[in-house]
């Protein structure tokens, strides 16, 4: 048992390893193969069986990024996010104006749907606005990015993260949202006034690119549209009527998909296909690899081992809401938030509600420190790239440091005045 111990320690630490630098001079893998591979090698050596290796993956959180994953394709088909990125460039009468209004659709957004769904689809549309405005799009890529991480923080819906906080802590969706919304708003309006403040010249440079960014648009079909927004609409409400109704919310999610399958199927069968697609099946993946590799850590005393290595997780221990933040903030910037979250989730020895939602906001929060902090981030990069716009890490980085710090502790001091 005990060389099976060191070996699954040995698969946990090279796997965490791998998936904060994924990336080398020889060789790029995707973290959610990482994830897999790190899995399959806990189930071949011992440190977990197959039926617990099932048993370990959490299919509520599954479900519910699956089905919000298929409810965003479906309004992607219907041209909503068309008809979304034409209001845009209408309202942006001035450069403050318009990062603020690409701010804040952006945090709506990714408060209803996944934070990396929404920046997905936002990014064409915000350079779009800005090529039609002359304006500089670095700034408002910046805005798009942060504000995507910090809206995220507003429901168990926003981030993968959030879905699996939800998952283990008991409360229901109102709950959650209640504590997170007044977290996000204030952190979004302190990032608003931050990026205003260190992009005060540059605000105002011309676009100085010349590249088309009309693709792909989707024609808007306005009757399935209607349908599209009912669904998203009634999704919602499904999901507020969870605590009082009993019922999980991946359900609501699940039934949310099909329907959206179904409505795009009854108009062109052949772009169910496409649908499908547009799931971010690595992200699903992901999730299940991490489940797996976190159960079989668990199951050969790993995680209680590392739990005594930190000071206030160890058994008996207080652990403050500023110390958790801060660790939670290293860890994600080096393996990512989600598996972050997943491991200090199985570290806390007695978690509270208020432990739980300072997790999740601080381990969204932390995406904003470097360009590669959250996968948001880095479809933003990549996606901005294929217009020739690049975003340059070390610049962000100092933006990114200044924001993490003044929205963590914006945080911190309001879960204390909710919770005392």
């Amino acid at each position: 048992m005990a060389l099976i111990s060191t070996i699954a320690a040995i698969v946990f630490i090279c796997t965490y390893l791998f998936i904060a630098v994924n990336k080398t001079p020889w060789f790029e893998i995707k973290r959610s193969y990482i994830a897999l591979i790190g899995a399959s090698l806990m189930i071949i050596v011992g440190a977990i069986s197959f039926t617990d290796a099932i048993d370990s993956v959490n299919m509520d959180v599954i479900m519910l990024l699956l089905g919000m994953m298929l409810l965003v394709a479906g309004l992607e088909y219907t041209g909503f996010f068309t008809l979304l990125s034409n209001l845009m460039v209408k309202q942006s009468s001035s450069k403050r104006k318009m990062l603020a209004i690409v701010m804040l659709i952006s945090a709506i957004l990714s408060a209803v749907a996944l934070n990396d769904a929404a920046v997905l689809i936002l990014t064409p549309i915000v350079i779009r606005c800005c090529q039609k405005a002359d304006a500089d799009p670095i700034p408002f890529l910046v805005g798009l990015m942060m504000s995507a991480n910090i809206g995220s923080i507003s429901t168990a819906v926003g981030n993968p993260q959030n879905a699996y906080v939800l998952s283990v802590s008991g409360m229901d969706f109102i709950t959650f949202s209640l504590y997170s919304i007044p977290i996000s708003i204030v952190c979004i309006l302190l990032t608003y006034a931050i990026l205003l403040l260190i992009f005060r010249k540059s605000l105002y440079s011309k676009y100085g690119y010349h590249i088309d960014v009309h693709e792909n648009e989707r024609p808007v079909a306005k009757k399935q549209m209607y349908l599209m927004i009912t669904v998203m609409i009634c999704t919602f409400v499904g999901f507020l009527c969870s605590g009082i109704g009993g019922y999980r919310i991946c359900v609501v999610s699940m039934v949310s998909g099909a329907i959206s399958l179904l409505i795009i199927a009854s108009s062109e069968p052949r772009y169910t296909i496409w649908a499908i697609k547009h799931v971010d099946w690595h992200v699903l993946l992901f999730f299940i690899g991490l489940f797996v590799l976190i159960g079989g850590a668990s199951n050969t005393g790993l995680i209680s081992d590392l739990s005594s290595s930190f000071p206030g997780f160890r058994e008996g221990d207080s652990l403050s809401i500023t110390s958790l933040s801060i660790f939670t903030v290293v860890l994600s910037n080096i393996v990512s938030n989600v598996p972050a979250v997943m491991l200090i989730t199985e570290m806390i020895t007695d978690p509270t509600t208020m432990m739980l939602i300072a997790l999740a906001a601080s381990s969204t929060l932390a995406g904003n420190t470097t360009l590669i902090g959250s996968v948001a981030n880095i479809i933003v990069a990549e996606r901005s790239e294929n217009y020739g716009i690049r975003i340059d890490f070390f610049k962000f980085m100092l933006v990114g440091i200044v924001v993490t710090v003044v929205t963590i502790a914006a945080m911190i001091l309001m879960i204390n005045l909710m919770f005392n």
